[in-house]
Order: C-alpha cells, then sequence, then structure tokens
C-alpha cells in the first residue's frame, strides 16, 4: 500500500509541474499541499497525512469520516475508509488558490455523505409500580404493612384531635385519605373540654370534600356521666352533616377499675342516646379492651359499630365483626405533621353526601332504638328449709325461663347490709353452712333472666322464713 501511494503522489507532483509555472514554495491541491524542498517532496492534509521522502504514515483519520466538505466548491477530496486512501477526481481542472479547510457546515444535496446515526429520543419514565406499605397495589387494593392485601378494606383513613397541631386539609385531600375521624373533645359536657382544633378541622374536611366522623373519648365512671358525654357530642356536631359514625372512646384506666357489667352499662347509656338522635355510632377500644373489658354484646358491628385499635403490620386479630381497623399511629400524610393514626374502613365507600343522620349502612348492623325490656320471672316459692347443726338447706319451686336464683340469708329480718350474705345458684336448693350455733336466722330467694345487654332481670323476693340453727 505504501509504494503504491508514493508513485501516486509522484505522478500528481510531475503532471502539475508540466503544465503550470514553478511555484517557489510548492501548491495545494484538493486540501493537500505539496511542497518541494531539494531532494524531498513533503505531502501534507488536513487529515494529519505527512509524506516526506522515505518517511512512512502514521494516525491515518479523517474527522467527518466521509471525507472534506468544501463548501460549493468541488474539488478532489481524499477519503478514508478502513486505513486505505481512495483519490476520486473531480470534474474541475481549476486549482484554488488557497487551502480549503475542513468545515463542520451541514453538507450540499449535491455532495454525497455517510448517513449520520439516528438518534433515539429519550422515552418518558413509566409511573412508579412499586407497592408501599399502608398505601394500594397495583389492582388498586389496599395493603398492610407488609404490603399484602387488607381484604374487605375499601377506603383509608385517619384520625386526628388537636394534638396533631393545625392541618393542611387541602394536601390530605390531595393524599390517599379518603376521610377523617375528628375528636370533638373529652369527658363531661364542659366547653373547656371542647377538643381545641374541633372546629377547625372540621371546616377544613367540609372545605375539602372530605367524609369525616367523630369521636370523644370518655371518662366516665357512671351512667350519668355517659349521659353527659352524650350531650357533650351532641352539642358540637349541631348543624353539621356527618358521614361516619360517631365513636365512643373506651380506654381509660379509671374504666378499667369498674365491673365489666358497669362498663357495659355506661356504653350503652351513651350510644344509646346518641342512635335515639338519629346517628349512626359504635365503640372505640384497643384489642385487649375488646377481648377482655368489654361484654361481647357490645362489639361484632351486632348492635353498635366497633373500631379496634391495633398496631399490627399483619392485619387485625379481632375475632368477632369489626366495621374499621386502626392498624398504625405512626403513620405520615401529607398535610399533617409528624405521625399521625391511619384506619381502613370495612364497609360500603362513603363520601360527603352520606348522611349518618338517614339510617343507612350495612344490614349487619340493628338500627332498632333500644332492645325490648326483657319480663320479670314470676316469684320463688320457698317449699322447705331443714335445719342442722350449724347448717341450712333452702329449697324451692323452679321458675321456666330463668337463668338462675340468688339466695339471701341474714340475722336481720330487714336483711340490713352489714348482717347479709348472698350467693347466687342454678339449682333449686342451696345449703349454707357456717352458721353458728343456736341462732335465728332468715332466708330469701329469687329468680333472674338475662336481657339483651346481660343485665339480670330479678323477680320478687319470696316470703321470708325464719329458722333457728341447733
Amino acid at each position: 500500500m505504501r509504494n503504491n501511494l508514493k508513485k501516486k503522489v509522484c505522478s500528481l507532483l510531475v503532471a502539475t509541474l508540466m503544465t503550470t509555472a514553478t511555484f517557489a514554495n510548492g501548491f495545494t491541491y484538493g486540501g493537500i499541499t505539496v511542497s518541494a524542498e531539494e531532494s524531498n517532496v513533503t505531502v501534507q492534509n488536513s487529515g494529519n497525512v505527512e509524506i516526506s521522502g522515505e518517511k512512512t504514515y502514521s494516525d491515518i483519520n479523517d474527522s467527518t469520516g466521509s471525507g472534506v466538505n468544501t463548501g460549493d466548491v468541488e474539488t478532489s477530496t481524499v477519503e478514508i475508509t478502513t486505513g486505505e486512501i481512495v483519490e476520486t477526481t473531480t470534474d474541475e481542472t481549476t486549482m484554488p488558490e488557497t487551502t480549503v479547510e475542513p468545515t463542520t457546515e451541514e453538507p450540499t444535496t449535491e455532495e454525497p455523505t455517510t448517513p449520520q446515526p439516528t438518534t433515539v429520543p429519550a422515552t418518558t419514565k413509566p409511573a412508579s409500580t412499586k407497592v408501599v406499605a399502608w398505601g394500594k397495589n397495583a389492582a388498586g387494593q389496599f395493603v398492610n404493612g407488609n404490603k399484602k392485601v387488607i381484604k374487605g378494606a375499601t377506603m383509608k383513613g385517619v384520625d386526628v384531635s388537636y394534638h396533631n397541631g393545625t392541618i393542611n386539609w387541602k394536601k390530605v385531600a390531595a393524599s390517599d385519605v379518603d376521610y377523617a375521624i375528628i375528636r370533638c373533645g373529652y369527658g363531661d359536657n364542659i366547653k373547656s373540654q371542647d377538643d381545641k382544633k374541633w372546629a377547625e378541622n372540621v371546616a377544613g374536611c367540609e372545605k375539602n370534600n372530605i367524609p369525616y366522623g367523630v369521636y370523644i373519648y370518655s371518662y366516665a365512671t357512671s351512667v350519668k356521666q355517659a349521659e353527659s358525654e352524650a350531650n357533650h357530642v351532641l352539642r358540637l356536631i349541631k348543624g353539621h352533616t356527618l358521614n361516619f359514625p360517631i365513636y365512643y372512646d373506651m380506654e381509660d384506666a379509671v374504666q378499667a377499675k369498674l365491673s365489666k357489667s358497669m362498663r357495659t352499662k355506661i356504653a350503652n347509656k351513651f350510644l344509646g342516646i346518641i342512635r335515639n338522635a338519629g346517628y349512626e355510632c359504635g365503640i372505640y377500644a384497643n384489642l385487649n379492651w375488646w377481648n377482655n373489658y368489654l361484654d361481647s354484646s357490645l362489639g361484632g358491628d351486632n348492635t353498635w359499630r366497633t373500631w379496634v385499635a391495633q398496631y399490627n403490620n399483619n392485619g387485625c386479630d379481632y375475632k368477632s365483626n369489626y366495621s374499621m381497623w386502626q392498624s398504625s399511629s405512626t403513620a405520615k400524610v401529607s398535610g399533617i405533621s409528624g405521625k399521625v393514626d391511619i384506619n381502613f374502613w370495612f364497609g360500603e365507600v362513603r363520601d360527603r353526601s352520606y348522611d349518618i343522620t338517614v339510617k343507612k349502612g350495612p344490614s349487619t348492623v340493628n338500627t332498632v332504638a333500644t332492645p325490648k325490656p326483657v319480663k320479670a320471672p314470676a316469684r320463688v316459692k320457698i317449699s322447705s328449709v331443714k335445719v342442722g347443726k350449724k347448717k341450712a338447706t333452702v329449697k324451692w319451686k323452679k321458675i321456666s325461663s330463668v337463668k338462675g336464683y340468688r339466695i339471701q340469708y341474714s340475722t336481720s329480718k330487714k336483711f340490713t347490709k352489714k348482717t347479709t350474705k348472698s350467693k347466687t345458684t342454678k339449682k333449686t336448693s342451696y345449703t349454707v353452712k357456717n352458721l353458728k350455733n343456736k341462732k335465728t336466722y332468715y332466708d330469701r330467694v329469687r329468680a333472674y333472666k338475662l336481657d339483651a345487654n346481660g343485665k339480670k332481670v330479678y323477680s320478687k323476693w319470696t316470703t321470708v322464713k325464719k329458722t333457728t340453727t341447733k
């Protein structure tokens, strides 16, 4: 390849010298400068090709890859392809007077060029399909903390109070939150115990078309206090349209000290007043309370709505039915500073047009006002009292459809508290032991039934029987 190229260059030089005057310093041909200096001939081009006497070629490159572009002047070009130099001839024989430098201008339509590679436009990044805990999957189903589907969940909500500070409800509405449960206050019907952010939070939900319900934190230890707390709620919700139930929050330590029967009475009193006022209502409590502190008659969505708090990534472990689950207290929601409680609703989807004063909702909820009272059993009759040494056995006739009997014995015929003891049995006889010798005792018995709330409904006492031990 090198010898052939040398011959071509020499031939070119000789032909040029024969047709033109002698140049003192050489000439330029098709972008190649040729100079004659004594015995050596040097050829240079813009592609850094240098030939000098017996010197070899090195680094042969064309910056464009398709030849030198000379604008509108057609000249001979040198094309560089895979290490070979190809000579082409132009139609013009006139030599340009100056060297033509390569340019980066677009070639003319008359100049063949190597097609430029096509630029592939960047594609738009697809929307993220990443499943977020407590969010939705690609199918639009809510998932738990382990990103598993929460079966039956239809809406995601938050419950808030003044502890959550000032809330940007516009941002909440733009998030994946569907509804809110707002605390209206705590305890008795006293204005100082209204939630400080109640009015502000209600206004925020109403302005941004967020459906909402209400809860009140209870401190009630008596039926009277439960009534006051119910009136507390009714005072604050007046003039507002609620879309979710009114919940009674039972979890305080003072209530834990009460008997289960008393807690049941308190709950039924509050909820009965709320429902008789025309509102859907229920109870909020943690899983431990639902399992151990509240009577089963209060849960299961049979009479009152059941809202269970259990912070668990897997799901809610409450064995009976429930319509709402509080799954976390450390969630992050746009528009709410810090941590917030999140909940999932398992009923039909509700919006701001849903009015809970109109008795709507799943058929699992009993919307009958108050259960019918249970009729008291018939009066018991004592059939015999057998007295022994330090004991006495009392027998009576059986009463149908009763749950049991209550027997009392006392050293006072008036059955004063200090002198009286009581026992409960399902049998129709009872032996009283550890009595004093030769002591007079008074005995009486009554039967009882249970109402819908598990409360005992008693018959009248029997005629008092007087006995003396041996």
